[in-house]
């Protein structure tokens, strides 16, 4: 049954890039959408881009071993990104048209610069999407039994495709039904493994006293690399793509 729900899935998301097709005649359509997202479908796609599997399996995973503190970085680093890029930049860079942020180093500082832009701004992503594929392969593995590369093979071979078919229409929508998906399980199994801990108060009792420690130790080297662990999302993704 949990089987079929995948396949019948990734057959949906193959539909809306078909879908999408329809609604891309430029480049920009392509790109940004004919810059026409709904609200809805931007600020889900935004939340899927930067709250993925990385967050959901790599920092939930860095949370257990050290608490709160081990997770300045993502999601709070990303989440400050998203604020300072929102206030200060967003408006700004909109109203230049552009369609990728190399076409901003270019409109700025000359095509030279925005080449050697698009070459460091590329690279980041190899390790960002894999993270996203070889998510999927693990749930393949786990639920269907496929080698976890198959999986990653898989997840590749239909992303690309409703990608390339659908711009960032076939994106945004396969995000925003993604990201419902992403709160609605991990509420799902937040109750259930509360119910089956006897509610919240025997999962506290066991909870390390510094599990929710926020703030650095009062000495300069753990203050330091507090402010590194913020900065590291917190302002240098802001002169990045996504």
């Amino acid at each position: 049954m949990l089987f079929a729900a995948i396949i019948a899935y990734l057959l949906f998301t193959i539909l809306i890039g078909y879908w999408a097709s329809r609604r891309v005649k430029t480049s920009g359509d392509f790109l940004l959408a004919g810059r026409s997202l709904p609200i809805l479908l931007s600020s889900s796609a935004l939340f899927a881009t930067w709250f993925g599997s990385e967050t959901v399996f790599g920092a939930s995973s860095e949370f257990l071993k050290g608490g709160l503190y081990s997770v300045i970085e993502d999601p709070f680093g990303a989440a400050l990104c998203l604020v300072l890029f929102g206030l200060f930049f967003a408006r700004k860079l909109y109203r230049m048209n552009l369609l990728t942020l190399g076409d901003f180093f270019q409109a700025r500082f000359g095509k030279r610069t925005e080449l050697v832009a698009s070459i460091f701004l590329a690279p980041p992503y190899v390790g960002y999407i894999a993270a996203q594929l070889v998510a999927m392969g693990l749930i393949l593995n786990v639920v269907v039994g496929l080698e976890v590369w198959e999986g990653v093979l898989i997840s590749s071979v239909v992303v690309t495709f409703y990608t390339y078919i659908g711009g960032m229409w076939a994106i945004s929508i396969t995000d925003f039904i993604q990201s419902i998906i992403i709160i609605a399980g991990l509420l799902a199994l937040a109750i259930i493994l509360v119910a089956k801990a006897g509610g919240i108060a025997p999962i506290l009792s066991e909870v390390h006293p510094t599990t929710f420690r926020f703030l650095p130790s009062w000495n300069f080297k753990e203050i330091m690399l507090y402010l590194a662990a913020w900065s590291v999302l917190g302002l240098g993704s802001i002169p990045s793509q996504d």
